[in-house]
């Protein structure tokens, strides 16, 4: 058979392969569906078949390299399950590639939500530091039993808040279970009305500014970075994820556009829910480190060991989230 006639008769099915496993690289299995799994299988099957007829046609290495990278791009998507568990490797996919594509596709809801809590944050310091008494206006009357520095004395001074395991997965346990149904009253009221979503932002973030201000003017600013940073590093992010899912559901449900309510909610889904479940995960180890790690006077751990983690993880996190950690792979959800 002429090659020039073969490759004709068969590119049209190598072309209908490339494009089922570029979608298969960029989608969860789950939304290919059934049939589309069938037809990747079959049109694979058909182009290891046209590989070993093509190499039996000719040796031109530009047309038989492009059928065998092909081919091994099928393999390695058909065989993958080799790779090991199939649970193990959907978590995997979920993780490295579903997760970080959703917050880089979804990254105008996430700043939308950063911002109303920075302003916040921005407002409640501001307004300390210019008039400490507002600090009573702003803050809880709770917060003013004692002021920040006798605080810190105290903390420094009594046994560690955190004596045994036990007591850390107790503390760690009421504390994510309790930021897991704030953050869902934030998913709720972005996703409902919008603008109560940003208004709780703005407050989280005015009351956090202006109990930072009463800490730095008090002159223990540093004890409240290696308080607050350890979890806050995963649980004030996580607080603004839960925002964004919100507000991108809200956007769905209130604005929907001229493609409607129905088509909107459709397509907001699997971003919205990789992103609440991205925040409940976030909340349970915030949770765990603040009722271990961050509990610790620095007389058991020093406080730029507790600052310097708290920006490792920072770090970390947001190289996960966006797609800069290796195996993080680029691509719509």
């Amino acid at each position: 058979m002429d090659v020039e006639h073969f490759v004709r008769e068969r590119e049209q099915r190598w072309n209908g392969l490339e494009v089922l496993l570029d979608r298969a690289e960029e989608s969860p299995e789950w939304e290919l569906g059934p049939e589309r799994l069938l037809e990747m299988v079959r049109l694979y099957r058909l182009s290891c078949a046209d590989l070993n007829q093509l190499r039996s046609l000719t040796a031109n290495p530009q047309l038989i390299d492009r059928l065998n990278q092909l081919v091994g791009r099928g393999y390695r998507f058909v065989y993958q399950h080799q790779e090991g568990p199939p649970g193990v490797a959907a978590i995997r996919r979920f993780l490295l590639r579903d997760v970080p594509a959703t917050f880089r596709d979804e990254r105008r809801w996430v700043l939308a939500a950063a911002l109303a809590l920075a302003v916040g944050m921005a407002v409640g310091f501001s307004a300390v530091v210019v008039d400490p008494d507002n600090a009573r206006a702003l803050v809880p009357p709770q917060f003013f039993s004692e002021s920040a520095s006798d605080r810190v004395r105290r903390i420094e001074r009594e046994p560690e808040r955190v004596a045994t395991a036990d007591q850390a997965t107790a503390f760690g346990a009421f504390l994510y279970t309790h930021n897991i149904q704030v953050a869902f009253l934030s998913f709720s009221l972005g996703a409902l009305t919008l603008v109560l979503g940003w208004l709780l932002l703005f407050y989280n973030g005015l009351l956090l500014g202006a109990v930072a201000a009463q800490y730095l003017l008090d002159g223990v600013g540093t004890f409240f970075l290696a308080w607050v940073g350890p979890h806050g590093a995963l649980e004030i992010p996580a607080l603004v994820f839960a925002s964004a899912a919100g507000l991108r559901a809200g956007s769905a449900l209130l604005l929907p556009g001229e493609a409607g309510r129905a088509a909107a909610v459709r397509t907001a889904f699997p971003s919205v829910w990789r992103m609440l479940l991205t925040s409940a995960l976030l909340l349970v180890f915030a949770g765990l480190i603040e009722g271990s790690f961050s509990q610790f006077s620095s007389r058991a751990v020093p406080y730029g060991v507790k600052i310097g983690f708290a920006a490792v993880l920072f770090a970390a996190m947001l190289g996960w989230l966006f797609g800069l950690l290796p195996g993080a792979r680029r691509g719509r959800p």
